[in-house]
């Protein structure tokens, strides 16, 4: 995807030296960049220190920004490769696709797009998926979470996945299949728990005083 006339009025200007150019980019990618780095970092506190880290690092090597790719899946590459370097500062073994993770103290916002003029019981249930939805990412190990978020969340195609990932589209695929499948099980045994939880008790031998 080629960038936008905007996106490139905005990259000539600060290539050119204007600094309060690069204002408007970090404001239009600070959430993804956030996100994607809360969701391989798992801690609110380093993903806002490597946000910083990835808009200084952008501003320093955008002359080697190649504009035949999108301006967006760029800074992504190069959050997840900061991330990933990051990680392996600390010696934090990364999990493998087929091994669970344990959530940590932290929570995480999963942002969806609230509906318009809902009644206050779809409003509460909406509130409740979220906050299952959420839960279950968070069990995901970090290559499905990412191949997932970068998908749903911040709406890449296939291709440009492979790109910020490093990864080959097959993988990307493959990535985002078992990452739906888990969600399914994981989502499914949820539901399945809270609608037990919502039923009564039958009393088979009537009431008792």
């Amino acid at each position: 995807m080629a960038r936008s006339p905007d996106e490139k009025k905005l990259v000539r200007r600060i290539l050119e030296g204007d600094a309060e150019a690069f204002r408007p980019l970090v404001r239009t990618y600070q959430s993804p960049v956030y996100h994607l780095a809360l969701r391989i970092l798992r801690n609110r506190d380093d993903a806002e220190d490597a946000a910083q880290d990835v808009f200084v690092k952008v501003f320093r090597k955008l002359r080697s920004y190649d504009d035949r790719y999108a301006l967006k899946s760029w800074i992504l590459r190069i959050t997840h490769n900061h991330c990933i370097d990051q990680l392996r500062k600390r010696k934090h073994k990364m999990l493998s696709l087929d091994e669970p993770f344990a959530r940590g103290d932290g929570e995480t916002e999963w942002e969806l797009p609230d509906p318009d003029a809902v009644d206050p019981l779809e409003a509460a249930l909406d509130s409740e998926l979220k906050a299952i939805l959420a839960s279950a990412i968070e069990r995901l190990s970090p290559n499905l979470q990412a191949a997932i978020t970068l998908r749903h969340v911040e709406g890449l195609r296939y291709d440009e996945i492979a790109d910020v990932l490093g990864i080959p589209l097959g993988t990307v695929k493959v990535r985002i299949f078992r990452a739906r499948e888990e969600l399914a099980r994981l989502l499914g045994s949820r539901l399945g728990r809270n609608k037990t939880r919502g039923k009564e008790k039958p009393d088979s031998g009537g009431s008792r005083k």
